[in-house]
């Protein structure tokens, strides 16, 4: 469903075409490997792309050269990685895959899956987001009936849904007292819409002050992020540093999710 070279286009003014190519699969490993690149909309020529191939010329650009990003999925725990290029906000790199997925599924004979790529929220991240702030002003979450069954530290939450037919459910608590909400982290929903957000099922939101400056939190853009000391200048140690992070370095965000049971 990832079919390499279809072009998606996102952006108003500055459009971006953008590719997928060189993918490999490790059947093995249940790992899916390959390069997102992009160029800009008008370009008549693309010489960093090979249409035979099907992938982006090792010869014109690096794995971290700014236009060609490599990226994994590991099939057992739904985590895709992509490097993150500091050019290109999260939410738009999660909006071009989803429209590859979708704009290519629409062209088949039988739709059946409608594809969503969520970020994953970096539960300790929050947390410490909020123990920073001296005053709590809004939270709120927006949740999507999980898929498949529900974990236990969130199954409370995803059962209401269920009963209620309800795909998506957000909950907004705002406070407009000198003191702001009060143990945000303790309140029982927001628990449940943690941990959904540590498998991709909730996004979070929030804002609140701290030394009289307003401090915002979104998780589209904050997603969960493992930083490497030095990156390979060699596609061959690039794909195997992902293999490595899909395998190890990222069930940590999982098994948080895990840890957080009530």
């Amino acid at each position: 469903m990832l079919p390499p070279g279809y072009q998606v286009v996102t952006g108003r003014r500055h459009q971006r075409s953008w590719r997928v190519g060189g993918l490999q699969q490790d059947e093995v490993g249940r790992v899916f490997l390959g390069k997102l690149g992009w160029v800009p909309v008008g370009k008549e020529v693309v010489p960093e792309w090979s249409e035979e191939r099907k992938d982006w010329l090792e010869s014109g650009v690096s794995p971290h050269g700014g236009k060609v990003v490599p990226f994994g999925f590991a099939g057992e725990t739904r985590l895709l990685a992509v490097l993150d290029d500091h050019q290109t906000a999260p939410s738009t790199v999660a909006a071009v895959f989803e429209k590859i997925l979708n704009e290519n599924e629409r062209e088949t004979l039988e739709r059946t899956t409608e594809w969503s790529v969520e970020p994953i929220l970096d539960a300790e991240d929050f947390r410490s987001w909020l123990m920073s702030l001296d005053i709590v002003t809004t939270v709120s979450f927006t949740a999507k009936l999980p898929n498949p069954e529900p974990r236990d530290a969130f199954r409370d939450l995803a059962e209401r849904m269920a009963n209620r037919r309800a795909t998506h459910y957000t909950e907004f608590m705002k406070s407009e007292r000198e003191e702001g909400l009060v143990g945000v982290e303790a309140d029982a929903d927001f628990e449940q819409a943690i941990a959904m957000g540590e498998q991709g099922f909730a996004t979070l939101r929030g804002t609140g002050r701290a030394g009289g400056v307003v401090r915002r939190y979104s998780q589209t853009t904050t997603v969960a992020k493992e930083h490497v000391p030095e990156l390979p200048h060699d596609w061959a140690t690039v794909w195997q540093l992902f293999r490595e992070v899909l395998h190890d370095r990222l069930r940590r965000f999982l098994d948080q999710g895990e840890g957080h049971v009530s």
